[in-house]
């Protein structure tokens, strides 16, 4: 009686664990299923401009970010009345539906609006850039492990053609992983940030000019008055003599420091400015530019200014320069200290960034300050 009681109570617990199991094992598909229809609700806007995101699907929610026109989101859930709650990362809130499209017409879109790009996998050390898509091809330059880069074509399954400071060459595909970027939704707050930095440009630049003008002015005063060629010779030796005396003042440090302020900032071949773009030499002849130094334009020519310094015996401040195939074509500037050997320098995709110094082998180094 008591082995059948046993027995009873043994199926019971066999059972229970088992129905436990099923349940668990249901959750997870369940899990699993929600997952798999999330990802086939890809939607990507069609608003001519932007669309409002709201805290709920009403026009009377309160608005909490914006869908500009190409940007990709998952709907999550969609309602009677013409809203949808849709999702980005952490970011959710609720859009009318007709400013997204959705199913083959988003698939089509998203191969539109998603920008490519390739990041050098981990464990490779450097990985050469060539000149046609061949390993027996002529070394352009060479980019380092965890480098991202926009796609400019893919080259059948093996190449991709990418640009390297504005040099276009061909890396072997199967030393990157390749991933597609898409605009997402932008938050109250950050546009609020965006538009007071646009502010604070606009009237940075109004000032400099207001100044310039003043200065203009003030030369033509000088020149209309009556003072002697003598008295101008003065005041021209004394501005340089200040001049001098401001430059010896500045030290690598408060360079270095003064870069670290655009981290983050974007790219732009040919660009100079610090705040909306620029690219490498452009970068390091405007942080120069605001100490009072006129350092000239390109990579190759700044590598050939100042003074040449080894690596042992590099400082703050110091501008770092990389070869193209056999000149030199990329520069960054040196903010480490003791160990720390890192630089800032400028990619396309990432923007300003710090990167070590020997991300790949540098060819010179040369002291401004």
């Amino acid at each position: 009686m008591e082995r059948i009681q046993l027995r009873k109570q043994l199926i019971k617990c066999c059972v229970l664990a088992i129905s436990q199991l099923v349940i668990a094992s249901g959750i997870f598909v369940l899990k699993s299923e929600k997952a798999e229809a999330a990802g086939n609700n890809l939607a990507i806007s069609i608003a001519n401009d932007y669309v409002n995101i709201r805290n709920k699907p009403s026009l009377n929610g309160k608005v909490k970010g914006r869908l500009y026109r190409g940007s990709a989101v998952y709907i999550t859930r969609t309602y009677k009345n013409g809203w949808a709650l849709i999702k980005s990362g952490n970011f959710r809130g609720y859009i009318k539906k007709e400013f997204l499209a959705t199913g083959t017409k988003a698939r089509q879109l998203a191969r539109k609006y998603g920008v490519k790009y390739i990041t050098v996998k981990k464990n490779v050390g450097a990985l050469n850039v060539r000149e046609k898509t061949s390993k027996k091809a002529k070394i352009i330059t060479s980019i380092g492990s965890g480098e991202s880069f926009y796609v400019r074509k893919l080259c059948g399954k093996s190449w991709v053609r990418i640009s390297v400071d504005g040099e276009q060459g061909y890396v072997a595909r199967n030393y990157v992983n390749l991933r597609v970027k898409y605009k997402h939704p932008v938050s109250i707050a950050q546009v609020k940030a965006e538009e007071k930095k646009q502010e604070t440009t606009t009237k940075k630049d109004t000032t400099t000019t207001k100044n310039s003008t003043t200065t203009t002015k003030n030369s033509t005063t000088k020149k209309d008055s009556t003072t002697t060629t003598k008295d101008s010779t003065t005041l021209s030796e004394e501005t340089d003599n200040t001049n001098d005396t401001a430059k010896k003042k500045v030290t690598g440090s408060q360079i270095a420091n003064y870069a670290k302020k655009f981290l983050g900032n974007p790219y732009k071949y040919g660009g100079t400015s610090l705040t909306n773009g620029a690219d490498c030499s452009g970068f390091t002849q405007s942080i120069y530019k605001e100490f009072g130094y006129d350092i000239p334009r390109t990579s190759l020519e700044q590598s050939a200014y100042g003074t040449k310094v080894s690596a042992s015996s590099i400082k703050q401040g110091d501008l770092v320069f990389y070869q193209s195939g056999k000149t030199v074509g990329h520069v960054a500037l040196y903010i480490g200290d003791g160990d720390e050997r890192d630089t800032i320098r400028i990619v396309e995709k990432d923007g300003i960034k710090i990167s070590k110094m020997n991300y790949r082998t540098p060819y010179c180094i040369r002291r401004i300050v």
